[in-house]
């Protein structure tokens, strides 16, 4: 075999009035002289506001793609999965239980969904601004950990108060947990399997489908039937589902905890910690026994980083982390162009998590005034919700296929998602048979699955390394606050029973098509910084 050479830079482009300017690197890589294989790479610099860290962070990424892809990225992708399982079987325990405890505790309006999503909301925040301050092994290892454990405790709960404070303290806990482990992922993740970033979403469906087995299983046969009479001892179906679903989370955690985790690469050399990078790196190169050539000398010959963001030099410091966050949020903003990349990331956040959300809860209101009868009985209901939410794990399956189609990349395949969903949710106010429910709401899920890979994949890909979570905190903050908006349209406006919500949000489905061809990056051919 020949020598192992460092892959060189063969393009620069620098605008020579302005040296803040960043550059774009591109890079022919010869893997072993004797051995010829050239690879002509570029990163997506553009995203990057330092140019010093875009230098550090393209011989990051060099030695990344020179490791490849081994079981230590195998054993990544399970348990990062299992962040996305956890996350939805999580949310679908609320959203299965609250009739059931409602009828328990007397009330109507939905006061424990609108604290739920509160609680995603301030985990988003607190997690996702969290990994770019201190890094995102922590939030990565202990937000499952404390969502189980909050879990549980939340079962067991014997008033209403009480239930609403510690379901609060599960979803603060799980709330910044799927931003983390996408970027945790992508930040190990050679360029070539960056599809398995939109693949991975694929674990997103196995949750649900476990959280509405789980249901089955319980609330039909351990349920009130109403309100009327309910008492704890014949409605523990509710207390149930949280125990198991909880509990598989911690089983989840504990092994998140074995696989002993170090921080990740572009999060150390985002902070000034060149050793603890390149040190990262190599112990995964000689575990499994792959070339390794970066040196410490090389990325400190890169010079010193614009901004100094590591709280630890500080000492914690109150104010000097205060401005550490405020920089880190202009990063987003560092440019025109990288200021609309994060503007219409959010939008797009924003108007899925309120449209799709509103669209269903509408929808058999539709249904039911239009003469449809879609069942009523609950096996017909858990039935149909089991296949439409277990088709759904194929819908990232379709969407990492279609990366590889030439020309479609990730904005063409997020529009195709859009298009189609808006397509299907349309079509589903036409259905008026039990039969119909199942295939369109099969079909639902599958689309909108594709289009949700993406978008989760997509948004820490374009987003700068320095303010990767704070980015993806603000995205899934987005979300969040529009799924607390829309259970209080849905209780106002079941009264009026008006299907204008209905048409409205499945165009605004449609609409993020538009949003989605108006991105202004493409990350299919260039490398995530």
């Amino acid at each position: 075999m020949g020598e192992k050479v460092q892959a060189i830079p063969t393009h620069v482009s620098i605008d020579s009035t302005n040296n803040d300017e960043v550059p774009e690197y591109s890079y022919s890589e010869e893997l072993e002289s004797g051995d010829l294989k050239v690879m002509e790479k570029t990163d997506l610099t553009e995203t990057e506001g330092d140019p010093v860290l875009a230098r550090k962070i393209y011989l990051i990424n060099n030695a990344i793609d020179e490791i490849g892809f081994t079981m230590y990225h195998a054993k990544l992708f399970c348990i990062a999965g299992f962040g996305y399982s956890a996350d939805s079987q999580l949310e679908m325990i609320q959203s299965a239980v609250k009739t059931f405890v409602d009828y328990q505790y007397g009330r109507t309006f939905p006061v424990a969904t609108e604290i739920f999503y509160v609680g995603l909301f301030c985990g988003s925040i607190f997690w996702g601004f969290g990994a770019d301050l201190i890094g995102r092994k922590l939030a990565f290892n202990s937000s499952l950990f404390l969502a189980a454990m909050f879990g549980l405790i939340t079962g067991g709960m014997d008033s209403y108060a009480t239930y609403c404070i510690f379901m609060f303290m599960n979803s603060f806990c799980a709330g910044g947990n799927l931003g983390v482990d996408v970027a945790v992922f992508l930040e190990y993740l050679p360029n070539k399997y960056h599809w398995l970033n939109t693949f991975l979403a694929a674990w997103w469906g196995l949750g649900q489908t476990i959280a509405v087995l789980i249901g089955w299983a319980f609330l039909p046969n351990y349920s009130c039937a109403s309100a009327d009479d309910c008492p704890s001892s014949s409605n523990r179906g509710w207390r149930y589902c949280w125990y198991l679903n909880s509990g598989l989370v911690l089983v989840g955690a504990i092994i998140r905890l074995l696989f002993r985790m170090d921080e990740t690469p572009k999060f150390l050399v985002s902070n000034g910690r060149d050793e603890e990078a390149v040190e990262s790196l190599r112990k995964i190169a000689e575990k499994y026994n792959r070339p390794f050539t970066l040196t410490v000398e090389q990325l400190q010959n890169c010079g010193e980083l614009k901004f100094d963001t590591d709280i630890k030099k500080h000492k914690y410091n109150i104010k000097h982390t205060l401005n550490v966050i405020k920089q880190h949020t202009k990063i987003l903003y560092a440019s025109g162009k990288i200021g609309l990349s994060s503007t219409l990331i959010f939008i797009s956040w924003f108007v899925i998590g309120l449209a799709y959300d509103v669209f269903y809860n509408f929808l058999y209101i539709y249904i039911g005034l239009h003469g449809g009868n879609t069942g009523t009985s609950n096996y017909i209901v858990y039935r149909d919700s089991a296949i439409s939410n277990f088709v759904g794990i194929f819908g990232p399956m379709l969407a990492a296929a279609m990366l590889f189609i030439p020309k479609l990349g990730r904005r063409g395949t997020m529009a195709f998602g859009a298009v189609a969903s808006m397509a299907v949710l349309f079509g589903y106010t036409t259905v008026r048979t039990p039969a119909g429910d199942a295939g369109f709401g099969s079909a639902t899920y599958f689309f909108v699955n594709v289009y949700y890979a993406v978008l989760y994949a997509y948004t820490p890909e374009v987003l700068p390394a320095q303010a990767r979570g704070t980015g993806c905190a603000i995205a899934l903050a987005s979300c969040r606050v529009a799924g607390a908006i829309s259970p209080v349209v849905y209780y106002y406006g079941q009264q009026s029973g008006s299907s204008v919500p209905i048409w409205v949000c499945g165009g605004a489905v449609g609409l993020l098509s538009v949003i989605s061809l108006s991105l202004p990056f493409e990350p299919s051919n260039r490398r995530s910084v």
